[in-house]
């Protein structure tokens, strides 16, 4: 345990302040819905809305953490919707992004609580008869 958590220490170390440039373009983005409008798009509206706000999260982090020259060419040179959405394709289509990784994989694994639990579980209080054994 003490592992992990003194790796989770070296992440937080190792990353670089975020330019208020960036920051502000960023911002800017956010505040205009441009990644989220971009991110249903790509996805053909997906109704899977939790991952759709992972996914248009990851993208705004890996745009905080981008180099701040690079963004601002993107920006200057009106690339910066062609590569978002490059980010948005390679993150939701690819099996070896961090989205996939951290997100679709895991939701593949488990599986959600059912509210059709079968009556036959239920005691005469209305509580599940295997938690109350």
């Amino acid at each position: 345990m003490a592992e992990i958590t003194d790796s989770m220490k070296e992440k937080e170390t190792k990353s670089t302040p975020v330019s208020p440039v960036s920051a502000k373009i960023v911002e800017d983005l956010a505040h205009n819905r441009f990644v989220e409008t971009l991110v249903l798009n790509v996805t053909h509206q997906s109704r899977i809305f939790g991952e759709i706000a992972d996914l248009t999260q990851i993208i705004y982090l890996a745009l905080l953490e981008m180099d701040s020259a690079r963004l601002q060419t993107l920006v200057r040179s009106k690339e910066l919707k062609f590569f978002v959405i490059r980010m948005i394709t390679n993150q939701y289509y690819s099996v070896n992004s961090p989205f996939y990784k951290e997100i679709r994989k895991f939701k593949m694994k488990s599986c959600e609580l059912s509210s059709q639990i079968s009556e036959s579980h239920e005691d005469k209080d209305g509580r599940l008869s295997f938690l109350t054994r």
